[in-house]
């Protein structure tokens, strides 16, 4: 087994055990905001809408600008100690919870939930790439990924069936599931990620900066059309929620279980093509969406999308495994991640402005025009050869 995975044997059973603790506190997190609130917070805390969504907001806001702070805490405090504190503040919110009828108790408890849990990515991204074994740090950066995306899902479905009838209950099923996390986390209280030995190379800085359109322009670009393409697909594409739900999980199922072999063709061959090449198939996908396709055509594009996607990510996480300095690495990523953060936080309100003046297909021409510009940018830097 261990021949097929990117992640050095020595080590490999702590980072599971990490990773499933963050997964849980995705999961946790998830179906406390999207799953338990909206049913739990009008009737047992009278608080309106307007408010616990925005609590939504603040705790990813405190989470997405304290990245960079949360990556050398994870580095230099240990990571360990780091996301035992995530764990506790979050289950200290949970118990809090019943308690919160006032807007700002509420607001507190996820603005401080957030800034522990900046610690959580940009830590075990760096954990992921320094266990890698050598030629996999692609796949092992893209395999981390995807492993944590499902409990998001798991989180927000089985904590809201729950909470649709049973509020409280769904409540406890969090606190248990967080105590379980806490437990999970203070077993591994004294772990520190492996440093790196110190070169006197000195690194770049101004490189950082050709990170960043790619950065922000791949969570920007589909953000744009993220809060209404539910409403595209039903009034301009004639398709009903559940149709396109069976062609984003046809797309989403290329896509990942495309990454071994987009993420070996990178670790053999360079993140060039890859990531080119991904940014071009997500541009076209964009660009024909808003010229109402066929049925047919939705189709090929679902997969050529899940194509483009397993690129992308292959080749974005190729392009920092192979280019991001040893030393500080969790700092660095976490300053990436908030700038990925502020591309998801401000698509959806330019992409409204877009609909509203210029019609709902604007959106998506904008999109489109984001990726084809990564590509070009991307294409002629690597072959004016200015990245070495």
């Amino acid at each position: 087994m261990f021949r097929y995975l990117p992640w050095a044997k020595e080590g490999l059973f702590v980072f599971l055990r990490l990773l499933l603790a963050v997964g849980l506190m995705e999961g946790v997190r998830t179906g406390f905001f999207a799953g338990l609130l909206p049913f739990y917070a009008p009737e047992h805390l009278g608080l309106a809408p307007a408010v616990f969504t925005l609590a939504f907001t603040f705790h990813q806001l405190a989470e997405n600008f304290s990245k960079t702070f949360g990556g050398l805490m994870a580095e230099k405090l240990g990571f360990g100690r780091t996301i035992t504190i995530a764990a506790f503040t979050g289950l200290v919110t949970l118990l809090l919870t019943p308690k919160a009828n006032v807007g700002w108790l509420l607001w507190g408890l996820a603005i401080l939930w957030g800034l522990t849990m900046s610690t959580l990515y940009p830590g075990l991204m760096t954990l992921a790439s320094r266990i890698a074994i050598p030629g996999r740090e692609a796949r092992a950066l893209s395999y981390t990924s995807v492993l944590l995306l499902p409990w998001t899902g798991v989180g927000l479905v089985g904590i809201g069936q729950v909470a649709q009838r049973e509020p409280e209950v769904a409540l406890t099923l969090l606190i248990t599931a967080q105590v379980i996390i806490f437990l999970l986390a203070v077993s591994l209280f004294s772990f520190h990620i492996p440093m790196p030995k110190r070169t006197r190379e000195t690194y770049p800085l101004k490189r950082l900066f050709l990170f960043l359109p790619a950065a922000f322009g791949q969570t920007f670009a589909p953000a744009l059309v993220s809060l209404f393409i539910l409403r595209f697909a039903k009034e301009e594409l004639g398709l009903e929620p559940i149709a396109f739900g069976g062609l984003l999980l046809l797309g989403g199922s290329l896509a990942f279980g495309l990454l071994p072999f987009t993420g070996r063709h990178v670790d053999k061959t360079g993140y060039h093509v890859a990531l080119v090449g991904g940014f071009f198939l997500s541009a076209l996908l964009m660009a024909r969406l808003a010229f109402n396709p066929s049925l047919g055509e939705l189709i090929l594009l679902a997969a050529f999308g899940g194509l483009g996607f397993s690129f992308s990510l292959s080749g974005w996480n190729g392009f920092l495994a192979k280019n991001l300095p040893h030393v500080n690495r969790a700092v660095i990523l976490g300053g990436l991640m908030t700038v990925e953060g502020l591309g998801i936080t401000l698509g959806p309100a330019v992409g409204g402005f877009l609909w509203q003046t210029f019609g709902i297909k604007a959106p998506f021409l904008a999109g489109s025009i984001i990726f084809l510009s990564l590509s070009l940018i991307y294409a002629f830097l690597f072959w004016r050869k200015r990245w070495k």
